[in-house]
């Protein structure tokens, strides 16, 4: 083997296994395994090798690097070129993936295509480690309410909740399909995962790890029945008791309770009532029955945080106090106050506005606040801090800014200027808005309009049938994850969701199969 090809032999894998690492860590590594796998693309110096493959292979090659290219064409009415180029560069491992892994005339193997996936769920399974380590010594938190995003210490928490359910994905395909009884050790990233998810009440993992388990299911079926029926009844019995758990917590949040409106207080002193306000904690109102003389007083003798401190958040310390009563169902007075244990005060203190998220498991809090969000925007016009409820704000103003300019949008570099044009015509809001619609397929129809939005989706399909469906299982994980995390987040709009996609699909797309698989 010449030099040059045995130098651009190594830069080219230490690059693409360098790069998938990095993902879920570092930015600049990520960065650094792109330059490495390029510079290999020109070390090889196979130019006849290129030319050959090209006309032979040009197809998927071109079509995958045309997911850039559209964004590109979007450059031409595009005003803030600025922003636009900005973007593009987000956006170049989509043209270069495709490019180098497509010419590159090294082998994507079934080995290199596996020893990559693994690599990038096992760097996102590290990162989540350090994670909750960082979150357990304080290192740059202070409470658990408030710094639960922070369990992600390098990327987004939504980018590596997708790698990490793309990990439990595999680890649940390895221990069915590896011999060695080594396997069985898989149980314990895929239950750490699972954990992980939950502890950091990541919405994405909640909705993500039935479907992949739903999924794995249907494979199981097809090839070991006796597997898929107890993993089948493990499944079921779950999902039974989750449809308890949601109606009861839904009954919680949704119910009204009847409340009394009271005059005066045992010691005497009259209740204040905000007969504007109608909002609620676990079906109680909370500005009703308020004695603040009492609840100052009694305040003071069990903690020493002043009521009026602001939190993290901009609360103060007294509305955490009111909404954590109301919860309970407790009249705001001296016998209210008498009723919270030390444990309540110093949840109080630390944010905890509700009773329920008090030694809860973080779906289950999870789920309470989502439809607290919910109620809140359904009742009160409330947006502001949520998560969930917000999310309708982007994606209808996306879809407004869309249709404003349906055929061919805004342009790549107008997206972020026209969200933040609309949301400051917004009257009366609470909270400020400043993301995307939190829709990847919006965001394309507002940059490239209904034109781009049909070529990306075309592109997309094209890409899903043509890929080595010799890996099944694995192309049907990938593209079923990214194509749901699409429906809530601006998946391609950050490094780390590109490098994401950008590297699964075009790995699958260039992947050939050097040894027997059993499907």
């Amino acid at each position: 083997m010449p030099l040059n090809r045995k130098i651009a032999y190594y830069l080219f894998y230490v690059g693409l296994f360098s790069l998938s690492a990095a993902i879920p860590v570092s930015k600049f590594v990520t960065s650094v395994g792109m330059f490495l796998i390029s510079i290999a693309w020109f070390v090889n110096w196979n130019w006849k090798e290129k030319w050959t493959i090209l006309k032979t292979n040009w197809k998927p090659i071109l079509i995958s690097a045309s997911l850039f290219l559209i964004f590109v064409l979007g450059m031409i009415h595009t005003e803030n070129t600025k922003y636009g180029l900005k973007d593009l560069r987000i956006k170049a491992p989509l043209f270069i993936l495709p490019v180098v892994l497509g010419l590159s005339g090294f082998k994507i193997s079934r080995k290199v295509l596996i020893t990559s996936f693994v690599l990038i769920s096992a760097s996102a399974l590290v990162a989540s480690v350090i994670g909750v380590i960082n979150f357990y010594l304080k290192l740059g938190t202070e409470n658990e309410i408030t710094n639960l995003r922070k369990l992600s210490p390098f990327i987004s928490l939504i980018r590596l909740s997708l790698i990490l359910c793309f990990g439990y994905g595999i680890a649940l395909w390895g221990i069915f399909k590896l011999k060695s009884k080594r396997k069985w050790w898989l149980i314990i990233p895929a239950l750490w995962i699972v954990i992980f998810l939950g502890f950091s009440e990541s919405l994405t993992g909640i909705v993500l790890l039935p479907i992949i388990s739903t999924y794995f299911l249907f494979y199981l079926q097809h090839r070991n029945r006796k597997l898929a029926y107890g993993f089948g009844i493990v499944l079921l019995l779950l999902g039974v008791f989750c449809i308890y758990e949601l109606n009861k917590i839904a009954s919680m949040v949704f119910d009204d309770k009847d409340q009394v409106v009271l005059s005066k207080s045992v010691n005497g002193r009259e209740y204040f009532h905000n007969l504007e306000s109608n909002e609620r904690e676990n079906g109680y109102l909370v500005y009703r029955n308020i004695v603040n003389k009492e609840v100052h007083q009694e305040w003071n003798k069990r903690s020493d945080v002043h009521l009026f401190k602001e939190g993290e958040r901009n609360y103060k310390v007294k509305d955490v106090l009111l909404r954590y009563l109301s919860s309970k169902g407790y009249n705001k007075d001296s016998v209210g106050m008498s009723k919270l244990t030390i444990e309540e005060i110093r949840a109080i203190e630390n944010g905890v506005t509700n009773e329920f998220y008090v030694n809860r498991n973080s779906i289950s809090k999870r789920v309470h606040s989502g439809f607290k969000e919910i109620r809140d925007a359904i009742e009160s016009n409330k947006f502001s801090g949520s998560s969930l409820a917000a999310r309708f704000i982007y994606a209808k103003t996306g879809i407004y800014i869309w249709f404003k300019s349906f055929f061919f949008g805004e342009g790549t570099g107008d997206v972020k200027d026209s969200f933040l044009k609309e949301y400051d015509k917004m009257e009366g809001k609470e909270g400020e808005f400043d993301k995307r619609s939190h829709n990847q397929l919006i965001t394309v129809g507002v940059a490239l309009g209904a034109v781009g939005l049909i070529l990306f989706i075309s592109i997309w399909l094209y890409i899903f049938n043509h890929t080595a469906f010799e890996f099944k299982y694995l192309v049907f994980l990938a593209h079923l994850i990214l194509v749901l995390s699409m429906f809530w987040e601006d998946t391609l709009e950050t490094q780390a969701g590109v490098g994401i996609f950008a590297l699964w699909v075009n790995l699958l797309l260039f992947a050939k199969n050097d040894e027997k698989l059993e499907q």
